[in-house]
């Protein structure tokens, strides 16, 4: 297969013009050979959402301007009284539309914290068949029961925990524990909000990161990071520890905004999600956007954070970008106003809407 257009190459996502090649899934570079396709737009990386709750697609905007513990903090928050109560059917047909409009905006890879146990990880499975992308399920026990973690992790491709605080310290060595025995990940919110983080000091003495890297859970990336300490910010330095941002949720459930310039600063690694179904539609170009505007960050730098960065936190091989030895995962932008006349390519991609995007490509290898 060979494809004649214009590609964000490489880590620079330099704009390059060329016949790319193609051969079972895996790019190998441009040729002069004739192409087999043309596309006038532009062609991208597939675009990976690191972080979403996507169940939540069945109880859209429920609890507006409720406090983020009362409506979402499991097990009592209003979400889980709600999703306790549909019928499976109505929550498998909610997931399904959720991929659908994933896939619609260019959504390659995608990793959800399914809460609900094994029977949560088995309907995203179900939900999942015969659809076009790829999840990375992070499943949650509903009991601290050696056999029900064990049975969710031959299910899922990790754990993924709402946070610290929800656990004493036996419990969360258990699971964790568990979770590495058997080589998976393990992810878990941190300092989403300021009462958490309060909590925490109060009861433990120490913030919730500090407090799990005192049990030797270090985990494989974070979520949100919303209000992080300094001293916080230096421990994900020093054990190299990956932060998921997801901003527009930070802004609907009103908890603040991460720093992300001290973020950077730090060289800590960061990735982007568009968090609950409930909140926010799961476009990482909306997310970008928000960061765009709101942090004034160098443009190559957030869709890095969008692609290359969240392939690495998730552990996805030759995924994330256009280059040599990558899988050929592509998103096609079409010639819209949205990228046409643009200054700066990269800038203009954070315009772009579901309409501009003709579907996502990828190998069959």
């Amino acid at each position: 297969m060979i494809i004649r257009g214009k590609f964000l190459y490489g880590e620079d996502f330099t704009l390059r013009e060329g016949n790319l090649v193609i051969e079972e899934g895996i790019i190998k570079g441009f040729t002069n050979e004739r192409e087999d396709i043309k596309f006038n737009g532009l062609i991208i990386p597939s675009i990976i959402n690191a972080h979403t709750h996507i169940a939540d697609n069945c109880i859209k905007d429920i609890g507006i301007n409720k406090d983020l513990d009362e409506l979402v903090k499991p097990p009592n928050g209003l979400k889980h009284k709600y999703l306790k109560i549909l019928d499976d059917n109505i929550i498998i047909k909610g997931i399904r539309l959720a991929i659908d409009e994933m896939v619609s905006l260019g959504i390659r890879y995608f990793c959800d914290f399914r809460e609900g146990g094994l029977k949560g990880v088995k309907l995203l499975r179900k939900a999942l068949n015969n659809r076009r992308i790829k999840a990375i399920i992070l499943g949650r026990p509903i009991n601290i029961d050696v056999s029900e973690i064990e049975k969710i992790l031959f299910s899922a491709d990790g754990i993924g925990l709402s946070g610290a605080n929800e656990y004493n310290d036996e419990e969360l060595k258990i699971i964790y524990n568990l979770t590495k025995k058997y080589n998976k990940i393990f992810s878990i919110h941190v300092a989403e909000h300021r009462g958490a983080v309060e909590y925490s000091i109060e009861k433990y003495g120490k913030t919730e990161l500090k407090r799990l890297l005192e049990l030797n859970i270090k985990p494989d990336f974070i979520i949100h990071g919303t209000h992080l300490s300094d001293e916080d910010i230096y421990l994900l330095k020093e054990k190299n520890i990956p932060t998921v941002l997801c901003v527009r949720a930070n802004l609907y459930f009103n908890v603040g905004m991460p720093n992300i310039k001290k973020l950077m600063e730090n060289e800590i690694m960061l990735g982007i999600g568009s968090d609950n179904f409930m909140a926010n539609s799961p476009s990482i170009f909306r997310e970008m956007e928000f960061i765009y505007k709101l942090y004034h960050i160098e443009p190559k730098e957030i869709l890095k954070m969008a692609t290359i960065n969240n392939a690495k936190i998730l552990k996805l091989e030759n995924v994330g970008l256009i280059d040599e030895g990558y899988k050929a995962d592509l998103t096609f932008i079409k010639p819209t106003n949205a990228i046409l006349f643009s200054k700066n390519i990269v800038a203009s991609l954070m315009r772009v809407e579901k309409g501009d995007i003709i579907n996502i490509w990828w190998n069959n290898a």
